[in-house]
This record gives structure tokens, C-alpha cells and sequence, in this order.
């Protein structure tokens, strides 16, 4: 593609700065439109995965990453009272600890430092209006101005507002049975490098990461009946919160006690993006706007990261933006909707167990996969993991 106008980027965050890395790389000019008002530090812990590794790899960002890692150094998982039921140290089987740990903010900072010099960043801005125009598409900000780039890439996440202007009836949000918060609390002195996760009564889980010297961050999944945006709640999404924990034991009682000064609170149903077409005229989606798989399913950065990377590299490599659209979305798609699958409605059901029963089961086997002999049966060897990693997704060569 020609490279005479800027290519607008609506997204501040890992996806957003990661394409704009590349395509600058290959000569355009980009403008990252960010709605927050500043650089977002917050977010829970992502890990990087497969292809998404060798993303940053070929950026030459892997040392910048690896400098930042959270020092996780494994799940724990423990009973109401807190007592340890079993033990998954990084790297064994089953851990939810990998090898790229990183606070989301932390990411997203190496990124933003990355590009900043290289292109231009517009804070507390958004899109609240696209026309087609010729040889382009003009946007209309929220604060009345408008602008013409050769192309609009929206990359402002799972509720994004620019994608609903050109792709809402083309997009639906699949719930999965469960609703997430996750925010960060106080350190305290017990807390060490170990997640710790806790199954509740009533099918609420509960982590507990580590989230730098002062902070642990907490992600808490509950199951719950679908949402009906008809009917206003009458209780807060803190006061929700507080229901799924109360009872839950000893690490709830202390998320429970903490609550009021939370700061960075998110807080929302557990669904999927699934979007018939990822484009639309000079509009494209990337990253979770596109195909958010969810949190659990470990995949939603490195599907950012290398959806960043093929986007451009297919806008660079093509004539047009049609051709460019077209090849970005059949090279990544298959891989997007694997991700997907891994989790469904009856998955998250099953995860979420809600009787005393169900949870005796859950730490038995927890207990069971956590024994030496069955992490020495089950533990892939290194080439069977290298293995993996090369069938995850081969990236193409621009």
C-alpha cells in the first residue's frame, strides 16, 4: 500500500502499539488514539505464549520483557482456610504460572517506550464518527474535530465503541456462563512469588498474583445466569462482588476487607467477541475488538501480538487495503477461533464448581495432578514443547 496519508490505530493498549511498532517499521505514519487520559499502568498479569513469543522476539523486545517479569514462581492452591492442597511449580504441568509473566501495564508500557519516538500518541481521545471518502476514511473525535487517514484500525478491546460504529451488526459477545473482576490490593508480608487460588462454594474462584512490591493482584471469576441488559440491578457491581465472596473463606475475607480502596476495578460478564467479518471498508478490527477468546484461555495477548504483527505485514506486503484485509483475516482467523474453542459454556461450568461435593472432587484432583509421580508422567520433554510451540502458529515472513 501506498504510504502517503497516517493510518489511524484506536487503542492505546498491547494490540494498538504492537501494530504500530511494525508498520512504522515499514515506513508509515501512524496516530494512536488512546480514550484514556493517560498511559494506563493497571491490569492483571498476561503471560506470552507460543507464536506471541516469537512476535517479540523478532522485535528484539524479549530482554525489555523478561526485565519485568512478575518472578512468579508457581500455583498454589488452597483450601477455605488457607492450608495448601497442591502444588504446581512453573513450567510443570497444569501451572497456570508460564515463562513470559508480566503485569499487563508493565507490557504495555515496554511497548508504549518502544513506539513513542515513532509515532504519535493522542490521549483521552476517541472516535465517535467514520465516513468512506475516496482514497480514505475521515474521522470525526470526540471533541468535534475530524481527520482523514488511508485506514482505521480499532484495537480499543472487547467493548470497543469504534467498532460499533461501522461492525455492530456483525458482532456478537458470546457469555460464558461467568462473570470476572480483577483489580489489585496491598501486599502483605505473608505474600510471596506463588499465585494462589482457591475454589468457593457456590462456583467463585480466586486468584492471588503477584503484582510487583506493594501490590498483589486479584482475578475472581463467579459463575452467574445470563445478564439481561433490560433489567437494571439493584445492586453494585462491588455489592455482587461482596455476594460471590462472602463465605468463601479466608483469602475472600481478606479480598472482602480491601474492597474500598480498590482503585483500578474492573469488573463484567465473561464473553467472547465473535464477529462474522473483521472489516469493513477502511475499518479493520485487531485484538480482542476482533476475537477476545477471554482471560482463561492464557491465549488473548499472544493473539494480539501476532494478529499486530500479520495485519501489518499484510497491509505492507499488499496492494491494497481490500487485498491487505482479506489475507490478514484468512492467516488468522483458524488460529483466533482455536483459541475460542478452548473454552466453552459447559467448560466454565465445570471449573466453577458450586457444591461442597464438587470441591472435595477439585482437590482430589488437584492433589492427584500435582504429585511427583504424575508431573514426571505428564511434564512434555523440551522438544515436545519446541514442538508445540512451532504448531501454535507459524508466522509468516514479511
Amino acid at each position: 500500500m501506498e504510504r502517503r496519508k497516517k493510518i489511524l490505530i484506536c487503542g492505546g493498549g498491547i494490540a494498538g502499539p504492537a501494530c504500530a511498532w511494525w508498520l512504522t517499521k515499514y515506513g508509515f505514519s501512524v496516530l494512536v488514539a488512546e480514550k484514556a487520559s493517560g498511559f494506563r499502568d493497571g491490569g492483571q498479569n498476561v503471560d506470552v505464549k507460543g507464536a506471541g513469543q516469537q512476535v517479540i522476539n523478532r522485535m528484539g523486545l524479549t530482554e525489555q520483557i523478561e526485565a519485568r517479569n512478575t518472578q512468579e514462581c508457581g500455583q498454589k492452591w488452597l483450601d477455605a482456610a488457607g492450608k495448601v492442597v497442591a502444588v504446581f511449580p512453573k513450567g510443570s504441568f497444569g501451572s497456570l504460572t508460564s515463562d513470559f509473566e508480566i503485569l499487563r501495564g508493565d507490557f504495555a508500557r515496554v511497548l508504549f517506550d518502544a513506539t513513542r519516538s515513532t509515532c504519535q500518541y493522542r490521549f483521552d481521545t476517541a472516535v465517535n464518527g467514520i465516513e468512506e471518502i475516496e482514497d480514505g476514511v475521515r474521522a470525526t473525535f470526540v471533541d468535534g474535530s475530524t481527520e482523514e487517514f488511508a485506514l482505521l484500525i480499532c484495537a480499543d478491546g472487547l467493548s470497543s465503541s469504534t467498532r460499533d460504529l461501522a461492525l455492530a451488526q456483525e458482532t456478537r459477545l458470546r457469555y460464558l456462563g461467568a462473570y470476572m473482576a480483577f483489580f489489585k490490593i496491598a501486599r502483605r508480608p505473608e505474600d510471596d512469588l506463588w499465585a494462589c487460588s482457591v475454589n468457593g462454594i457456590g462456583g467463585t474462584m480466586i486468584h492471588l498474583r503477584p503484582g510487583g512490591p506493594t501490590a498483589t493482584t486479584v482475578l475472581i471469576t463467579f459463575a452467574a445466569g445470563v445478564p439481561d441488559p433490560q433489567r437494571a440491578s439493584t445492586l453494585s457491581q462491588q455489592d455482587m462482588l461482596r455476594r460471590a465472596l462472602q463465605g468463601r473463606g479466608t483469602v475472600a475475607d481478606r479480598i472482602v476487607s480491601e474492597l474500598d480502596s480498590v482503585q483500578d476495578f474492573y469488573f463484567g460478564p465473561m464473553s467472547q467477541v465473535q464477529a462474522s467479518t473483521w472489516s469493513k471498508g477502511r475499518l479493520v478490527l485487531l485484538g480482542d475488538a476482533a476475537h477476545c477468546p477471554t482471560p482463561f484461555t492464557g491465549k488473548g495477548t499472544a493473539l494480539a501480538l501476532v494478529g499486530a504483527y500479520v495485519l501489518a505485514g499484510e497491509i505492507k506486503k499488499c496492494a491494497t487495503h481490500t487485498e491487505a484485509f482479506q489475507a490478514y483475516e484468512s492467516i488468522l482467523r483458524p488460529y483466533a477461533e482455536r483459541s475460542q474453542q478452548e473454552l466453552s459454556p459447559r467448560l466454565i461450568r465445570f471449573m466453577h464448581v458450586k457444591t461442597r461435593f464438587g470441591i472435595s472432587v477439585a482437590r482430589l484432583l488437584q492433589r492427584f495432578f500435582g504429585s511427583a509421580p504424575i508431573q514426571v508422567l505428564l511434564k512434555p520433554s523440551a522438544a515436545a514443547q519446541a514442538r508445540k510451540i512451532d504448531e501454535d502458529f507459524v508466522l509468516p515472513r514479511y
